[in-house]
């Protein structure tokens, strides 16, 4: 026989309490699933929604300075349209040779 503490003595007797009469404990395992699930779905919304609250931030400054960043990118290209063509075509003949090894 197995050897049960008072508590999970009780716990048995609460959830085969909670059993409606016919009902199968397959049954009562799948509503259990069903609940870890939506318990499980809550904890990672809950998750989501501290992740954005913490991160948010960081995130809309980084999008702005990379925002920043492009508008200069675009404004030096502008600017000198046959250095950034020769810079573009150097690049491009590095990861040429990059990509060929």
């Amino acid at each position: 026989m197995m050897d049960r503490t008072p508590a999970q003595a009780n716990s048995t007797k609460a959830h085969d309490a909670s059993a409606k009469p016919g009902e199968s404990k397959p049954h009562a395992l799948s509503e259990q699933i069903a609940l870890l699930r939506n318990d499980l779905s809550g904890l990672a919304d809950t998750v989501t929604g501290l992740a954005k609250e913490q991160f948010g931030d960081t995130i809309e400054g980084a999008q702005n300075a990379a925002a920043d960043k492009a508008g200069e990118l675009t404004a030096a290209i502008r600017s000198k349209p046959m250095q950034a063509t020769a810079i573009a075509a150097g690049l491009g003949f590095v990861v040429g040779l990059l990509m060929t090894r």
